[in-house]
Order: structure tokens, then C-alpha cells, then sequence
């Protein structure tokens, strides 16, 4: 009896990484805070830092793990988690550089970036982080032949970026996986 639900279990999670490869987390758009929007330093409100803190905590708990597609299924929890947090797209960019906003507009096309501000930028920048991990997660499983200490060097780019977060927020860092 153990074994047939062992191998029920077993299935039930190759369907649920099956679809994640497949139709993973729905939206597929990396939105970017407008530069204007990018603290260097923030006070959030109790809930946002409990909030922020457990999302981090989940994140910085998929990170230290190998990179198997049950990852996946995490990140789009953790996505989806973070769906609700409203954004409003910019419709015309200006990153006050040399480029002609038709130019920014064709790049942010090409890498499916979407420009947004936030009245929650925490959780946004959140998001663009955790999304950018699912897409590299993504193309890592269709490459597995990818160099093993360069993926390795990239999350550990991905967890320095979790740690600048909880420094911008001030976060608990007590409470938040702390990579060595």
C-alpha cells in the first residue's frame, strides 16, 4: 500500500513540474521599477516587513537548494504570492541617457521587460528578482549540459541580490536564511 501511494505522490509531482515547465508562473513579462522608483533605503510598514520577510525567507529556501525543477513549482508559489502587489505601466520611458525613447521601447520588446511603478516597490523588485531565477531555472532545465560552478556563481549572484533587499528594508535578518 505504501509504495502505490510513494508512486502516486511521485506522479502527482512530475504532472505538477510537467505543467510548471510548460505553463509556468502566467505572466511571462519581466516588469522593472522606473529607475525613479529604486530606494537605497526604506521603512515599510509592519505587515509589509512580515510579509517581505517570509517571501525572502521562501526564496533565500530555494536557493539554497540544487537546482531541480521542483524549484519551479516554488518559484510560482512564490510568484503568485506576489501577483497582487498593483503596478501601473508606463506608456512612454525616459531614463534621462542619450537613447530616444523608441529605443528603450524596442530593447524592453525584445527582453519582454515592462516598465512599472509601484506603490509596494519592495515587492516588485521582489518579483523582477524571483522572476529573472524562474526564466534562468527554465533555461538551465532545457541546458543541462550548462557549466556547473558558472550556475553556481549565478545564484549566489541571485542570493546577494535577497541580501541587498533586506538591507534596503532593514529587514530581520535573524529571521532570513543567511548564506555563508
Amino acid at each position: 500500500m505504501g509504495t502505490a501511494v510513494n508512486s502516486f505522490k511521485s506522479v502527482e509531482i512530475d504532472e505538477q513540474i510537467d505543467r510548471s515547465m510548460e505553463q509556468s508562473y502566467p505572466n511571462y513579462l519581466l516588469e522593472l521599477l522606473v529607475p525613479w522608483d529604486l530606494p537605497t533605503e526604506q521603512q515599510l510598514n509592519e505587515q509589509d516587513r512580515e510579509n517581505l520577510t517570509k517571501i525572502l525567507d521562501n526564496f533565500l529556501r530555494v536557493l539554497e537548494r540544487p537546482c531541480h525543477e521542483k524549484e519551479l513549482i516554488s518559484l510560482d508559489k512564490i510568484l503568485v504570492s506576489l501577483e497582487a502587489i498593483e503596478v501601473s505601466a508606463l506608456e512612454s520611458i525616459s531614463t534621462k541617457s542619450h537613447l530616444e525613447d523608441w529605443e528603450i521601447t524596442d530593447y524592453d520588446k525584445y527582453f519582454d521587460v515592462r516598465r512599472v511603478e509601484s506603490a509596494k516597490p519592495a515587492f516588485s523588485i521582489l518579483k523582477g528578482i524571483v522572476s529573472t531565477y524562474h526564466a534562468f531555472l527554465l533555461l538551465y532545465h532545457q541546458n543541462q549540459h550548462l557549466d556547473s560552478h558558472q550556475i553556481e556563481l549565478q545564484k549566489q549572484g541571485f542570493i546577494a541580490f535577497a541580501h541587498l533587499i533586506i538591507r534596503v528594508y532593514d529587514l530581520p535578518s535573524e529571521e532570513v536564511y543567511q548564506s555563508e
